[in-house]
């Protein structure tokens, strides 16, 4: 297997004076808080989570419409008390995400295995036994950013989107590969992930995005139609892959419990419809795991056969 080192198509964020400049002070001060957020006991961090959370909940009324969309949408069922329950517990979460994400780029490795479990590794380690590489699938919650503890234990790449603050590309990438891990940018394609899946990595792949209809099926997500990249699907098939759902839940005592699923069977069918259907499947186990965890606020079926968006309505 070639060594990470000479991936190619690799994201590239170095650090450069001009980072330094007074345009990004800002930026570094917030870099600054998140970091040294890891000093402060988990208690505050979480007080400070409702505290962040209140004031998102209460300042953002857009994203408050979007997410009781997307659960009027899912679960029809749900009064509107138990709706705005969720969101609001989601805001919080949304909070405390952020102080989990600095403890991922950040926090010793033995502060990592205190505050984080992760079970499932023996489907990951299955498959590379058989010669295998691995896709772990994937989605929008909040602990998101837990797949880079992969990466402590096999050869591991992702996808990210390259932000056009260089200040923050540079930390996230920083963080992203500081276990030997590569990032690419999406912008790249598909091909420099093909290549990293067939020389041995296992690859993070993120599937639940409305990207619009051009690389879509649709495929339904709790019963409603949902533009869903098929691509997890199209890259086992051409790389041999198992495709393992993998995910993480923020607990109320500030521990994550991260857990990776066996590997989807039957994918690819053959069928990018169908290979669809089982990717939402293993995203709605999770969401009715953690219900307040997934990313609500996101405009996940903005696409539509008939192209009214129901945000628009």
């Amino acid at each position: 297997m070639i060594k990470a080192a000479d991936l190619q198509g690799v994201h590239r964020a170095p650090f450069s004076v001009a980072l330094l400049a007074p345009r990004y002070w800002l930026t570094w001060f917030g870099l600054a808080c998140a970091r040294a957020s890891l000093w402060l006991p988990w208690s505050l961090r979480l007080r400070l989570s409702r505290l962040f959370g209140a004031l998102y909940y209460r300042t953002n009324g857009k994203r408050r419409r979007i997410a009781d969309i997307n659960l009027r949408l899912c679960f029809p069922h749900w009064t509107a008390v138990k709706r705005d329950a969720v969101i609001r517990e989601h805001c919080a979460l949304a909070a405390q995400g952020l102080f989990f994400t600095a403890t991922i780029w950040w926090a010793g490795e033995a502060t990592l295995d205190r505050w984080i479990t992760i079970e499932g590794l023996e489907h990951y380690a299955a498959a590379r036994d058989q010669g295998r590489p691995v896709l772990a699938l994937q989605g929008h919650f909040v602990g998101l950013e837990s797949g880079v503890l992969v990466s402590r234990h096999f050869p591991y790449v992702g996808f990210m989107k390259a932000l056009k603050n260089p200040v923050l590309d540079w930390a996230m990438t920083r963080g992203r590969e500081r276990f030997g891990g590569r990032v690419f940018d999406r912008a790249g394609g598909l091909r420099p992930l093909i290549r990293a899946l067939r020389a041995g990595f296992g690859a993070s792949y993120v599937a639940d995005e409305d990207l619009g209809p051009r690389d879509s099926v649709y495929a339904p997500f709790f019963g409603v139609p949902a533009a869903t990249l098929p691509t997890a699907g199209r890259l086992a098939g051409a790389t041999g892959a198992v495709v393992i759902p993998c995910f993480a839940e923020l607990l109320p005592d500030g521990r994550c419990a991260m857990w990776l699923e066996p590997p989807i069977a039957g994918l690819p069918t053959g069928d990018p419809v169908h290979d669809a259907r089982l990717m939402n499947e293993a995203f709605e186990r999770a969401v009715l795991r953690m219900p307040a965890q997934y990313m609500w606020t996101l405009k996940r079926f903005k696409t539509q056969f008939d192209h009214q968006s129901p945000y628009e309505r």
